[in-house]
């Protein structure tokens, strides 16, 4: 699809958590041109997304699978070969030591989040990144393949990581918490613009942040209070935010 074509990028969305809401979060995208990253879970999940795909040239579905679904995989891992393969960015993949189910689930979340990572890597993949508690992991394990084509999403940890991350080259999403978190401003005043991105992580964080339940248009007001932030006109923010992706995607 032509970026250029496209008002808004939401860098980090889950399409199949609207369920039943789902075909009204579809036209909210098609009427506002709203080029959406849909996060996949699982592999059911990932199908999904490609059947919302149909329904839109706005939606880009990303195989991954999350942490919180690590434990639930059963299967050979190289059956996530194909997948990968397939899908053009990767994700949401990553490690999460705060809101997993529990330890006894850390083993399950490394095994597959290490074998997809390296996959991903050896194809030149965009990856998104899920960090929960695990940020100096996951920096190291990009480290050492020194790759910087990642997306780490809603980053929460420390400044000090933070830094590490974007001496790598990694690029980061600002969210919906943004006005509501001031470890929201404190991650924004030191993300370089070249690297700024922004996400929904819809429709559920938007419902844990203020209670209000996160349609796709919902970017339009990360967007205003990042432009806003940074001192930017829409039309600046959005053609830097058009830039960024541009270039994340032709590393």
């Amino acid at each position: 699809m032509n970026i250029l074509q496209s008002m808004y990028i939401d860098a980090h969305s889950h399409l199949d958590f609207y369920d039943e809401n789902v075909e009204k979060a579809i036209v909210d995208i098609n009427n506002n041109h709203i080029l959406t990253l849909a996060m996949s879970m699982d592999i059911e999940s990932y199908n999904k997304n490609k059947v919302y795909a149909k329904k839109s040239r706005y939606i880009k579905p990303c195989f991954g699978i999350h942490p919180w679904k690590a434990h639930e995989f059963k299967y050979s891992l190289t059956t996530l070969i194909p997948y990968i393969e397939e899908s053009e960015i990767i994700g949401e993949i990553g490690l999460d030591f705060v809101w997993s189910e529990g330890s006894h689930t850390y083993t399950k979340q490394r095994e597959i989040f290490y074998f997809i990572l390296e996959e991903s890597v050896k194809r030149n993949k965009v990856i998104n990144l899920h960090t929960k508690g695990a940020e100096y992991e996951i920096y190291n394990a990009l480290k050492k393949y020194n790759y910087s084509k990642a997306i780490i999403h809603w980053y929460s940890g420390d400044l000090e990581t933070l830094d590490k991350y974007i001496n790598l080259g990694c690029y980061f999403t600002i969210s919906v918490d943004l006005g509501y978190s001031d470890i929201a401003n404190k991650i924004l005043d030191r993300i370089p613009i070249e690297r700024l991105l922004v996400e929904t992580d819809g429709p559920e964080a938007l419902e844990w942040v203020n209670g209000e339940y996160g349609y796709p248009s919902v970017i339009k007001d990360v967007v205003k209070k990042v432009s806003d932030y940074r001192n930017l006109s829409l039309r600046e923010l959005n053609k830097v935010i058009e830039d960024n992706y541009n270039r994340i995607m032709s590393l």
